[in-house]
């Protein structure tokens, strides 16, 4: 190449510059108000601005979503309440072991019941047990040579209590005369096994009371009282309030809270009033009624009852055939008693606002089938059927127990009890009705409740038994129990019950 001809030099730019050609520019931030081309095709980086309109869902399938998103809530709130309300979940367990018993507790919306009251005599000139219907009531007879101390023996009443009762009441009458009398004895005890109130019927209008005052070792108060008798007999119309709470029903009604507990006695059979009743329920009511000279002493028989509710109706009236035992029938002259009880539990008051709470729930525990009632510590439970007791025991499954085996072979399993009541032992015969045990909190349990089994056993081996066969309706209900009026006396029978089912239909009038 000619020297002549040079290659041209290239224009070499400056160093800033260099730097700047070599970084990345920012993409320019897009206006929000740029206008779009609605006639434009699409590329690949368009995009619309518009949502994709979406399927409608099936009906089913809106259903099936709403059910779950409700039970998810349902089981959030049940999980709330167990773990963070009451405390007694199984976090509680990883820092404070196995539940236990847990006597005086008084957290929750199902606080204890038959609490030790500060002071049981409360003034009443001839009601001892005024103002302590929250606690248990039990009932004896003196009778085929049973003294006081035996009589409060079988009802459960340690032997240090009793000391402390006979030493009061031995300064007003002698002991020993008691023995076989045939005196009925009425005792109010609170959860613990402590007497608060005693009343001993000596004889017409003549009444030994005691009652607990305040917690001297010796400190019973004790009066001997004599008046003429008076028995009426008068009808009480009862209509159940919004709560459909039997105690307000007849407080409103100007009756005493003890009604409520001798109607509940005598429905059993039919109508569990504890979970049953439903708002403007009606209820009519002939009972008889005893003073103590001018003063209301107690309730005595009620001589009929009618039910018309929004699960049952009912009608009971009490009679004497000839030749047979007093027993309720109903209108038709069948026997008003059934095998079963409809609830193993005794009629107590329960505030309205947890009432919801009671309804027994199924459950299965290491596969046997129970049902689990929740309740307060110390609700008083009965026998469901006559029967004798054929085990009493503790273990950390299932707490104290109780194991009932009635006539027609079933065995029934009361578990996690606080204690039993009365002097029970394997061999004990047990009533239907009778109060045998405490709902409690022992065992593997997170709170206060009882679980019931039912079985019987086939060919050697135990057979579960539905345990809500006990609620059950229709032909499913257990069989009655008893001979119902005999023909020959029908006619009479329907004569005698004719002015009280007038009086009941025209109660509410």
């Amino acid at each position: 190449m000619p020297r002549s001809a040079k290659r041209p030099r290239s224009h070499k730019q400056p160093r800033t510059e260099r730097l700047a050609a070599s970084r990345p520019r920012k993409r320019a931030r897009r206006s929000s108000n740029r206008r779009v081309d609605a006639n434009a095709r699409p590329t690949t980086r368009s995009f619309s601005l518009r949502r994709r309109p979406r399927a409608p869902l099936d009906p089913a399938e809106r259903k099936a979503r709403n059910r779950t998103v409700l039970l998810m809530a349902v089981l959030a709130l049940v999980n709330a309440y167990v773990f963070l309300w009451r405390g007694e979940g199984a976090l509680t367990g990883l820092w404070g072991g196995a539940p236990v018993a847990a006597i005086g507790h008084h957290g929750g919306p199902l606080p204890p019941v038959a609490d030790p009251p500060e002071r049981a005599c409360t003034g009443d000139p001839v009601r001892i047990f005024e103002g302590l219907d929250d606690l248990v009531h039990l009932e004896s007879t003196l009778s085929r040579g049973l003294t006081l101390r035996l009589a409060l023996l079988q009802l459960g009443v340690e032997g240090t209590e009793i000391d402390r009762v006979e030493a009061n009441v031995r300064t007003h009458v002698d002991l020993a005369l008691l023995g076989g009398s045939g005196a009925p004895v009425r005792v109010a005890m609170d959860r613990l096994g402590g007497v608060r109130a005693l009343e001993i019927e000596l004889a017409e209008g003549h009444v030994l009371q005691a009652c607990r005052d305040g917690d001297a070792a010796e400190g019973f108060s004790v009066r001997n009282l004599q008046h003429p008798l008076r028995a009426d007999v008068e009808v009480v119309a009862l209509t159940l309030g919004r709560n459909a709470d039997l105690r307000a029903a007849v407080e409103q009604a100007g009756e005493k809270p003890e009604l409520a507990r001798l109607v509940a006695a005598v429905l059993a059979h039919d109508v569990d009033l504890m979970t049953e009743p439903r708002p403007d329920d009606q209820l009519g009511v002939i009972v008889e009624k005893r003073w103590l000279g001018r003063s209301f002493h107690r309730y005595g028989a009620i001589l009929a009852l009618r039910y018309h509710g929004a699960t049952a109706r009912v009608e009971s009236f009490l009679y004497k055939p000839e030749g047979g035992h007093s027993a309720y029938f109903d209108a038709k002259g069948q026997p008003v008693r059934r095998a079963l009880l409809r609830s193993p539990v005794a009629w107590h008051h329960v505030s309205p606002e947890a009432r919801g709470m009671l309804p027994p729930s199924l459950e299965v525990v290491e596969g046997r089938l129970g049902a689990a009632y929740r309740l307060p510590e110390g609700a008083p439970l009965s026998a469901v059927g006559d029967g004798i007791v054929v085990e009493l025991d503790h273990d950390g499954d299932r707490g104290e127990f109780l194991d009932i085996e009635l006539r027609d072979g079933t065995r029934v399993r009361y578990a996690h009890l606080l204690r039993t009541v009365g002097a029970l032992d394997v061999g004990s015969e047990v009533r239907q009705g009778q109060i045998i045990a405490l709902a409690g909190h022992s065992g593997r349990t997170p709170h206060d409740r009882l679980r019931l089994e039912l079985w019987h056993e086939v060919d050697g081996e135990p057979r579960t038994m539905e345990p809500m066969r006990l609620q059950a309706k229709g032909s499913a209900r257990a069989e009655r129990v008893g001979e119902p009026i005999p023909e020959d006396q029908r006619s009479r029978y329907d004569e005698d019950i004719a002015p009280r089912r007038r009086a009941l239909r025209m109660a509410h009038r």
